[in-house]
């Protein structure tokens, strides 16, 4: 008798509906990229090939003369089972050790399954002297493993959600009493060839608990950005619209209404469009805005700090790239920051504001030569851990600040996919 590819569906049908059912599944959900999603592949190729095991296992079975194809298959068999639970238990611990400490029962039990009786007389399965195949005791220990993952793993499922107090727990614990019972029903021969369909089911509801998890993660997630993306819109509100700058502001106007009322007017057109930016950076906080428009904010904050010093500020734009997007309100804070406190006690005042793409960042610049500051410190003018919180939850953008007593660089990093204007 041959074997064929209709033999093994045959034999397997059901299992094997269940396992592409399952890929099925997974990969329709691949867009969710649930974490360790490529050990759920590895498990279900796994259980693949206990199935095409098996199925040889059977079919050597039915002839004495294929005595060697059926001992290596079973002992083979018992090899691999245990670590299809093995891979579930290890997706649920942290780190290389823990890892490896959970992986070695397995892998005793395939040593001894596989190795061991080819370098000693130790024996799982094999013929008897009249060729009648037989099992020692030693063939429960695949069992007693398997068993041993199986209540880890409802250890470390219960211990994940107690602290959400959470009743889906409970698919574990029916996870783990149908496949024991499968298991004892087995060995007492009451049920046959149950526990490949069995498995099946059992990374199926592994494959919901997996998901369950990811979603708890991400709500949690969810729920911590937005905490923080509030604190963020607060913190954002008290450091740009600043009572002290708007007293300011308009006593520049007042005292120019008199003195050079042209120049009051054009002082009052900045004024409002630096509190227009602002408000309307509270209104779209959780959008980006042309980089054109961060500029033209700069601009007008420039213009109302020389109208009211009487001097000019040496302010250099080296724009080589403008046809990009912001978080509102992220380069216009460094420009402050650095016109108000890193070069307020300088004679030589000197902004530089440079943007330019490297084919994988939008990068901004701002270079002043004042006198520098610890990018440390709690207090560093208009919040740059704001900046950075922000950059971070609007684009994946970062910050990187340099500063020494010969002045400060200001450098923000805008993924080009982020920023790209659509």
């Amino acid at each position: 008798m041959n074997l064929t590819v209709l033999d093994f569906i045959a034999y397997n049908y059901i299992s094997l509906i269940l396992l592409f059912g399952i890929a099925l599944t997974v990969l329709l959900n691949r867009k969710v990229n649930i974490p360790a999603i490529n050990t759920i592949w590895l498990i279900l190729g796994l259980v693949f090939c206990i199935l095409v095991v098996n199925f040889i296992s059977e079919w050597a079975n039915q002839d004495m003369t294929r005595q060697t194809a059926n001992y290596w298959t079973t002992v083979l068999k018992y090899a691999l089972n245990p670590f299809i639970i093995c891979l579930e238990v290890v997706l649920l611990v942290d780190g290389p050790l823990k890892k490896s400490l959970i992986i070695l029962p397995a892998a005793v039990n395939a040593f001894m399954m596989l190795v061991l009786p080819t370098i000693s007389e130790f024996s799982v399965v094999g013929y008897d002297e009249n060729n009648v195949f037989g099992y020692s005791n030693w063939r429960y220990t695949p069992y007693v493993v398997t068993a041993f993952y199986l209540i880890l793993w409802v250890v470390l499922t219960f211990t994940y959600f107690k602290q959400y107090k959470d009743r889906r727990s409970i698919v574990a614990v029916f996870i783990v009493v149908v496949t024991l019972l499968t298991m004892y029903l087995e060995y007492q021969n009451i049920l046959s060839d149950y526990l490949d369909e069995i498995t099946l089911i059992d990374i199926y509801l592994y494959y919901y608990y997996l998901s369950t998890v990811y979603q708890r993660k991400i709500n949690d997630e969810m729920v911590k950005k937005a905490t923080e993306l509030t604190g963020v819109k607060v913190k954002l509100l008290q450091d740009q619209i600043s009572p002290h700058f708007i007293y300011n502001a308009l006593a520049i106007i007042k005292s120019l209404v008199y003195e050079n009322p042209e120049k009051a007017a054009q002082t009052i057109d900045d004024f409002s469009t630096h509190l227009r930016q602002n408000v309307n950076a509270q209104k779209h906080s959780e959008s980006t805005i042309p980089f054109t428009k961060e500029l033209e904010h700069i601009k007008a904050l420039q213009r109302i700090d020389e109208a009211g010093k009487g001097k000019s500020t040496d302010v250099i734009y080296d724009i080589r790239e403008e046809n990009f997007r912001v978080p509102p309100l992220t380069i216009e804070p460094l420009f402050e920051n650095a016109l108000i406190h890193g070069i307020s006690h300088r004679k030589d005042r000197q902004i530089r504001i440079i943007s330019r793409c490297d084919g994988k960042h939008y990068i901004v610049q701002v270079i002043d030569n004042g006198t520098g500051f610890d990018p440390t410190a709690k207090t560093t003018g208009v919040g740059i851990d704001n900046i950075r919180t922000r950059l971070d939850y609007f684009c994946g953008g970062t910050l990187d600040i340099q500063s020494s007593p010969e002045g400060t660089r200001a450098t923000v990093y805008i993924p080009k996919k982020a920023g790209d204007i659509k």
